[in-house]
């Protein structure tokens, strides 16, 4: 009787443990918490070095070590992390996120990498994007939409992020979706079938007819689902440079 008790005192630790670990970040598949701002973190600045870093709330480290284009929390395609849409939540007002490389072993920063402080409100759920290195360093904070389309289509947005790329159109086959697209600038949201004849996304410079990048998968046009799609690296290196995370490339982002 003594060992079943302690076992099951285990298990009812281990259980709350997970509990909490499960309830500590917003799935968008679930009704968002309206007193809390749901916020997905994009760390978009290209270094060829491609060094672990960590993303830090108000001075609290909330990320484990990322690698370039890993949607926190969440994932996407041609990105780092899961096939998740998730948000974390943070307290309405202003907050403080930094981006930084650790000290071995610790989650002390070694080198500070970008820092921000950005205006959420309750209710509202945001992506904020960095993009560009060094003293060029920028953001660029989103709110989401994500509402569900009917079935049969998906839901989309296009955000260039390639800083030497003035303006951008992107194209699904052989069809524009998203026209002369400012760096930092957001395209109005538009709608995809899934029976769609193409699930190979291009961009080009605005007008042109050479595709910069280029990414395919069938998973981009999946029903129902809220993408937002993202051209980031730097133009002036080329696409075939694939060792090279600073190229310029195509990635989606899963937003619900």
């Amino acid at each position: 009787m003594k060992k079943s008790a302690i076992i099951f005192s285990t298990l009812a630790g281990i259980a709350i443990l997970a509990a909490c670990e499960k309830n500590s970040f917003f799935t968008s598949n679930y009704i968002p918490v309206t007193t809390q701002a749901q916020v997905k973190v994009n760390f978009f600045s290209s270094y060829r070095a491609n060094p672990p870093y960590q993303i830090k709330l108000n001075d609290t480290r909330i990320s484990n070590n990322l690698t370039y284009a890993t949607p926190f929390p969440g994932g996407g395609l041609n990105t780092g992390g899961g096939s998740t849409a998730d948000y974390i939540s943070f307290n309405p007002g202003s907050n403080k996120v930094s981006i930084s490389l650790p000290k071995a072993g610790t989650d002390q920063d070694s080198v500070s990498l970008a820092t921000t402080t950005i205006d959420v409100a309750a209710g509202k759920t945001y992506s904020l994007y960095f993009a560009d290195t060094a003293a060029n360093m920028t953001t660029l904070l989103v709110q989401d939409t994500l509402s569900r389309p009917d079935s049969g289509w998906a839901k989309f947005k296009f955000i260039n992020l390639i800083p030497d790329l003035p303006s951008a159109d992107l194209y699904i086959g052989t069809t524009k979706v998203a026209s002369a697209i400012p760096y930092k600038g957001v395209s109005p949201s538009f709608l995809l079938p899934t029976n769609s004849s193409s699930t190979t996304w291009a961009i080009r410079a605005a007008g042109g007819t050479t595709n910069l990048a280029t990414y395919a998968s069938a998973a981009s046009i999946t029903n129902q689902r809220v993408y937002t799609v993202v051209a980031r690296g730097y133009n002036s290196i080329l696409n075939t440079a694939t060792t090279d995370p600073r190229r310029r490339s195509v990635s989606l982002i899963y937003n619900q």
